[in-house]
């Protein structure tokens, strides 16, 4: 019973404390919440960028080549035979001229007759080859430049690379903004639990003379900082989620055509605020303990 008591009144102390202090606890809550806001947001943008070029990287790890129009079949073969003995290839696939333009066909849907007056070799045959890794692409372009049987080659590895570097862009300055902010809230919790500990000083001296334990003393401002964590994340999910939901269900169905796909916001939901309270209790409860630490040497 003696400790659900000490429990209850530790409890008491940190609300009592809140509302002492209700000017200096709001520009906690609202640090916190800004910072997080910040950071859910840099976050869902770099989850959406990896996201999109893995897929891509997926989808784009080959090297497509335009065979020239007087190619022979024994030339064919042959180009065929020494990509299939290159390590670095998966796999060789031949389109015919027939072929390409059945697919350019398919890619019009319903209105592919408008096509139907193409000639079928109107566009060339190629070669899709597929690579063990996208980082290889570069160096099959070189190694087929300048043969003859070729007309063009096409390759995705600058695309996928500029894509990586945005991705990494965002991150760092994304990052270094949260970590400026993360600073930020932690002097903010730090002066305004000080300001209550500083209030309650010869309290708190009493205390320690007759006995009660550094913990004891310490756990209201404790509490308080993670209360403010704990509210300062639940407005920023709160902003960040809506903002998102409201995003994705405006912008999804229009970039897919684009073969794009947004987050699903339950991911978002469920990963973000986890994500959120951890992090804004760990920023209240670091901002208390540093407040508190020197004030026990009584």
């Amino acid at each position: 019973m003696k400790i659900i008591r000490q429990i209850i009144n530790v409890i008491k102390e940190a609300f009592l404390g809140i509302f002492r202090n209700s000017g200096m606890s709001l520009i906690s809550i609202v640090s916190i919440g800004s910072m997080l806001t910040l950071f859910g947001f840099v976050f869902i943008l770099v989850l959406g960028i990896n996201s999109t070029v893995y897929r891509l990287g997926d989808e784009l790890d080959k090297v497509v080549v335009y065979l020239e129009d007087n190619v022979s079949a024994d030339q064919v073969n042959d180009l065929i035979d020494v990509l299939a003995n290159d390590k670095r290839v998966k796999e060789v696939n031949y389109t015919s001229k027939q072929e390409a333009l059945e697919i350019f066909k398919e890619s019009f849907g319903e209105n592919s007759d408008i096509l139907n007056s193409v000639e079928e070799d109107t566009l060339p045959a190629s070669l899709d080859i597929s690579l063990k890794d996208l980082s290889y692409s570069k160096e099959i372009a070189g190694m087929l430049e300048g043969r003859e049987e070729i007309e063009k080659i096409d390759y995705h590895y600058d695309l996928i690379n500029k894509m990586i570097n945005i991705e990494r862009g965002v991150k760092y300055i994304g990052y270094a903004i949260v970590f400026v902010l993360f600073l930020v809230s932690v002097v903010i919790i730090h002066n305004t639990v000080k300001i209550g500990v500083s209030n309650r000083q010869r309290e708190i001296n009493i205390m320690k003379y007759v006995g009660a334990s550094d913990l004891y003393i310490r756990s209201p401002f404790l509490i308080e900082g993670i209360i403010f964590g704990i509210l300062g994340a639940l407005i920023a999910f709160a902003i960040v989620y809506n903002v998102y939901c409201y995003y994705y269900g405006r912008v999804d169905g229009f970039i897919q055509n684009y073969g794009i796909n947004l987050l699903d916001p339950k991911s978002i939901y469920q990963n973000v605020s986890v994500i959120f309270l951890c992090i804004g209790i760990g920023v209240g409860y670091l901002g208390s303990l540093l407040s508190t630490g020197r004030f026990l040497d009584v």
